[in-house]
């Protein structure tokens, strides 16, 4: 009897510290110990560290950039899509002579309205023959530093025409164009600005356009122009002010 009792009470005792155990186990932890957390502030992953130092970026982010006075402009133009221009231009367009006129115009564009910034002395052409086809950031600073220039202004032009206005429209085209640029400061490889604008243009065939392709040329340059000034207003924006 005595052995019956003692079993009893050894199961009950048994039952009552896995209910308890159990409880623990699967009780969520109290608010008060939530609030005790450490704040991150730092990255944990090592697969961080081996491309920048946790120092290194503790001081980026706490340091600003200064434009120098009297500064020379490297800028260099990343190509955009391009399977458009074979039906605007023809066959072969980057040997169309009218192709490679706008091409340059824009490249005037924007080297005539970073000019005006009271900061900058001059702007030259960061030449294709200098980097590879995709080049990295390391590279276009090793090149900007060839050209002696603090500064490299990177672009890229997105421009096409509304496909409704193909087809369905005619004697009519609207385009849109999306400007990218970035600013890279050389000498410590940050980029303060960058800046993202896209523009729209719509136009009627006039007496200039002697066929519905020049009509879709002259709307899409128009639209680029566009884009291109206002995203050089903001970017004489931050040079002068920084």
């Amino acid at each position: 009897m005595k052995s019956l009792f003692f079993l009893l009470a050894a199961s009950i005792l048994f039952f009552l510290n896995c209910t308890t155990m159990g409880a623990g186990g699967y009780s969520s932890y109290p608010s008060v110990y939530m609030n005790e957390e450490p704040l991150l502030a730092k990255s944990l992953f090592a697969s961080d560290n081996a491309i920048i130092s946790q120092a290194a970026i503790d001081t980026i982010l706490s340091s600003r950039i200064k434009i120098p006075e009297n500064s020379k402009v490297a800028l260099i133009k990343f190509a955009g899509p391009t399977e458009h221009n074979s039906s605007t231009y023809g066959y072969g367009y980057w040997r169309s002579e009218a192709y490679l006129k706008l091409q340059q115009s824009y490249v005037d564009t924007l080297t005539s309205k970073i000019e005006h910034s009271s900061k900058i002395n001059s702007v030259s052409v960061l030449p294709s023959l200098l980097t590879p086809q995709s080049p990295t950031i390391p590279v276009l600073r090793e090149a900007s530093v060839r050209l002696q220039s603090p500064l490299l202004v990177i672009y890229r032009i997105n421009s096409d025409i509304y496909e409704e206005y193909r087809v369905f429209r005619a004697n009519k085209s609207k385009a849109y164009a999306t400007v990218e640029v970035v600013l890279l400061d050389v000498r410590t490889g940050i980029i303060p600005f960058t800046s993202i604008v896209t523009r729209e243009y719509q136009s009627s065939k006039s007496k200039e356009d002697t066929n519905d392709r020049d009509l879709i040329r002259r709307t899409e340059q128009e639209a680029v122009n566009r884009a291109l000034e206002k995203v050089a207003e903001e970017l004489i924006h931050y040079l002068n002010t920084n």
